[in-house]
């Protein structure tokens, strides 16, 4: 089922934003799992062209009979919440924002979960969420995602963000445009090279750039690029370690050894911060040549890491 719910949400930018959340229940399993996307993911993580499918399916940790997940989607996206309008201004998000706005709607359901998990983005808005509702999270897990974004990730973000702010260029060719230029981050030379050793990754990045235009909106496109720029779990707290002191769900990080964007020095530190801070934390690595996509890829060796962290929370 998909469900809304509406709700004055404060924001750090000082603005009040009429908010409402989209999300879907799936499944009846034992397993209570609250599952958050990507930059642009959705409230349909499974089913055949689902970005998490795989997951979903057979005896796969979130089989319908093995879980219950939830999977809302993110304010600022196009897939049901609150977001952007062409033409209308719009309060810049930052994940502590979109962490807020999943916690009114946790708190209002009366929800608890076994598990919290999210990729890239999805994992920001988790650790944020993981500090702001201890007690209703039992374990936590963080993909391709450290405590900050650094240099490196704001100019990668920088370059679509150009591109995407320039009005002489058409909405559609803008967000492939943007999109080019982030397929090149998510992946790597070695991947690329591997797969396009005789030519056709302009056909590839043309293919990705039509596909995202034909689904999502600039404006979307461009405030959560924005949020994931503002990624600081430490901000205004101390700094990272001491952030991570109000963390009570044992933390499971999954970086990928290839990645480009949260390069493995940034998941390392959230590790080492978690550490000092005395919070129980469990770092592996997914081994692969397709760097930051690669938990969308990489299924068997997810879904072991998934397996992993249920079987220590999970009814």
């Amino acid at each position: 089922m998909t469900c809304t719910t509406c709700f004055p949400l404060p924001l750090e930018c000082g603005q009040t934003l009429e908010a409402s959340l989209a999300w879907r229940r799936i499944g009846s399993g034992p397993a209570k799992v609250l599952l958050i996307h990507a930059l642009t993911g959705g409230v349909f993580p499974d089913g055949p062209k689902g970005w998490w499918g795989p997951l979903f399916a057979g005896d796969a940790p979130l089989a319908e009979d093995r879980a219950t997940v939830w999977a809302p989607n993110l304010p600022g996206s196009c897939y049901g919440s609150t977001g952007p309008r062409k033409g209308e201004p719009f309060p810049d998000l930052t994940p502590r924002d979109m962490a807020e706005a999943l916690a009114v709607w946790i708190e209002a359901e009366d929800l608890r979960f076994d598990a919290a998990v999210g990729g890239s983005l999805g994992g920001m808005v988790a650790l944020e969420l993981a500090l702001r509702l201890p007690d209703r999270i039992g374990a936590l897990g963080v993909i391709g995602t450290g405590g900050r974004s650094d240099a490196w990730i704001l100019g990668q973000n920088h370059v679509q963000r150009r591109i995407l702010e320039d009005a002489s260029i058409p909405d559609e060719a803008a967000i492939a445009l943007a999109r080019h230029a982030a397929m090149l981050t998510f992946r790597t030379s070695e991947s690329l090279n591997g797969r396009f050793a005789e030519g056709g990754i302009q056909g590839w990045l043309d293919h990705h750039g039509r596909a995202l235009a034909e689904r999502f909106t600039r404006e979307s496109y461009l405030a959560l690029l924005k949020a994931w720029d503002a990624h600081d779990l430490g901000r205004g707290r101390g700094g990272l370690t001491k952030a991570l002191g109000g963390l009570k769900a044992p933390l499971h990080l999954l970086g990928m050894d290839s990645d480009q964007l949260f390069v493995p020095a940034l998941i390392r530190e959230l590790a080492e911060a978690a550490r000092a801070a005395g919070a129980p934390v469990r770092l592996d690595w997914l081994h692969t040549p397709h760097g930051h996509d690669a938990f969308l890829m990489e299924w068997g060796q997810v879904a072991a890491w998934l397996d992993r962290l249920l079987a220590e929370v999970a009814p």
